[in-house]
């Protein structure tokens, strides 16, 4: 009893969340945007019991031709709903349990952290404001973008663990600080290149109130360093291989940010809707801050400068938390045009909107302030426990999908051919650069492929008199026997791609892409020959797979002196 006393706020925070994870309960799943959530994790799932460790490429998706994904796209939630996945339960059941952690756990951080401040009930009511806010659910039940709802964890997270490094700059408090710095980025890499400026107005701050700034500087740079090493095999490829790709191509058309920034009436009043985002202000989904949120945060502010004036007020910590809301704000809409087109790499980013998730942070923890105020001590907690009921009946409506397929299961979602047609043709954008295109309906650009012509085959002869039978057929191996009457050609259905070797008879052979699709494509002289296609690391994979490995080694060998504190 002891602990649950101890830990009852904590407990509360998880508690509340049963309003937004409720829609999780029902049978089968839901429409979202992004309806290749279900065949990712089947992909990945493939990999690992392939052995293509870390994992890279998708053999399903990009049509089946083992597309690049996973040396694209951070993969976290992923591996998290991997879990229970190998545990037994279903691909649906394992993404619905990864959902639903992401809530519990982005409440469990966002209390750990704003209690630091506001005492245990203002940490409460951040929590309460921070799951329920709407983008949250829009991430979830409207975008269908788990990986980026993933990042409500990790934020508060990283932030939590900066103000600990602050108190206490030990390496415990370090190692935590360069964990959760990984996770996020392995979660979702464009929220940590946007969480950058955030993280370091916060630090700053921390940097100014810190009486030994030298151990801080210190500490949140080895953790930093850290987090670069153990994310690197992934972050390093994704970051330094996408030219060879059609990302750049396609974030200047549907998903350039030209077309997405938010006007400033959105904000305050966006109506729910299950749609998509448009140029203009009629977008299909809310945009919203929260109004709960916006009126608290203006009570929030006011008593704060007044209490700064009366000088009732010691710590200073609203002021870095509203420049983060202010900058938030102004970096969705359209009056920061000319940073966007400054920042080139702002482009990958997508969508300006993306940043409504540090909105919705800093002020769920602003708004946590006027429980922190000291005043008649039973007034305030009833007032924040009926703030905490507000919250939990004006915005837990929205909570639920449009709708949902009570009827479907795992092979409507993972067969091979909804994955290598109709998912494929949702998200392209890793396939390579040169590969044959053409215009859609809508004038954007799409691989130009029928459905006829989807992988049925790991290899494909392209001469007459030419027998293949498969040995092997793994993502990142393929060993082919073939018997050739005559030399000729063989396809092997696979996209070329950086790190794809292909050796005959244990020689390695040159090959060629020079077609449609830009498979490999090779000469087989007459006779019998084994085959074999081999993905194997580029310079700048083993050079991320060998930081990741030191990060890891750095980690295991400072664990046993967490408790030791950092001294200069």
């Amino acid at each position: 009893m002891s602990i649950v006393k101890n830990n009852l706020f904590l407990i509360l925070a998880i508690l509340i969340c049963v309003f937004a994870v409720s829609a999780l309960f029902h049978p089968g799943f839901f429409p979202i945007h992004d309806d290749e959530q279900i065949a990712r994790l089947h992909e990945l799932n493939y990999d690992l019991v392939s052995l293509h460790i870390p994992p890279r490429l998708s053999q399903n998706l990009g049509f089946g031709y083992d597309y690049p994904f996973f040396n694209f796209y951070p993969s976290f939630a992923y591996y998290f709903a991997e879990i229970f996945k190998l545990i037994g339960f279903s691909f649906i059941l394992s993404t619905k349990i990864m959902i639903g952690a992401g809530f519990l756990l982005s409440a469990v951080f966002m209390y750990l952290f704003s209690k630091e401040y506001f005492g245990k009930l203002g940490g409460l009511v951040s929590a309460a404001l921070y799951v329920y806010a709407p983008y949250h659910s829009v991430d979830v039940y409207v975008r269908g973008a788990f990986p980026e709802s993933w990042s409500f964890v990790f934020i508060p997270a990283i932030f939590w663990s900066l103000y600990r490094l602050y108190k206490n700059p030990s390496v415990g408090n370090l190692l935590l600080f360069g964990l959760f710095g990984a996770s996020l980025m392995l979660t979702h890499n464009l929220i940590a290149l946007m969480s950058v400026p955030f993280i370091g107005i916060y630090f700053l701050y921390l940097l100014y109130e810190s009486k030994n700034k030298k151990n801080l500087i210190f500490a949140a740079g080895i953790g930093g360093v850290i987090a670069f090493l153990i994310s690197s095999y992934f972050s390093l490829p994704a970051i330094l291989e996408n030219k060879y790709t059609m990302v750049n191509l396609l974030t200047q058309q549907l998903a350039n940010y030209n077309l997405h920034f938010v006007s400033l009436r959105q904000f305050i009043n966006s109506p729910w809707g299950y749609g998509g985002s448009i140029l203009g202000p009629n977008d299909g989904f809310s945009l919203e801050v929260g109004k709960i949120h916006l009126i608290l945060v203006t009570l929030a502010v006011t008593l704060f400068v007044y209490n700064t004036y009366k000088k009732k007020s010691k710590s200073l910590v609203l002021i870095p938390f509203f420049l983060l809301f202010v900058l938030s704000i102004f970096l969705q809409s359209y009056y920061s045009k000319p940073v966007w087109d400054a920042l080139k790499a702002l482009s990958y980013i997508q969508f300006p909107w993306r940043f409504m998730l540090f909105a919705v942070f800093s002020s769920s923890f602003i708004a946590g302030y006027l429980f922190s105020v000291k005043f008649d001590g039973k007034i305030k907690w009833i007032l924040g426990f009926f703030t905490i009921s507000l919250i939990i009946v004006f915005y837990s409506g929205l909570f639920h999908p449009s709708k949902y397929l009570t009827k479907v299961d795992d092979q409507d979602y993972i067969n091979q051919d909804e994955i290598r047609w109709r998912i494929s043709k949702m998200a392209f954008e890793y396939v390579p650069l040169g590969i044959a295109t053409k215009k859609s309906d809508l004038g954007t650009t799409v691989v130009d492929i029928k459905n006829s012509e989807i992988a049925q085959n790991t290899a494909t002869p392209l001469s007459m008199g030419m027998m293949v039978n498969v040995v092997e057929d793994k993502p990142q191996l393929k060993i082919l026997h073939v018997t050739a009457l005559e030399k000729g050609k063989l396809q092997i259905n696979t996209f070329s791609f950086p790190g794809w070797k292909v050796f005959i008879n244990n020689k390695e052979i040159r090959y060629n892409d020079n077609n449609k699709l830009r498979l490999i494509t090779i000469n087989v002289d007459k006779g019998v020959s084994v085959v074999e296609a081999r993905f194997t690391d580029t310079f700048i994979r083993k050079l991320g797979n060998a930081f990741s490995v030191v990060g890891i080694i750095l980690l295991f060998l400072l664990l046993p002196i967490y408790q030791r504190k950092i001294k200069l």
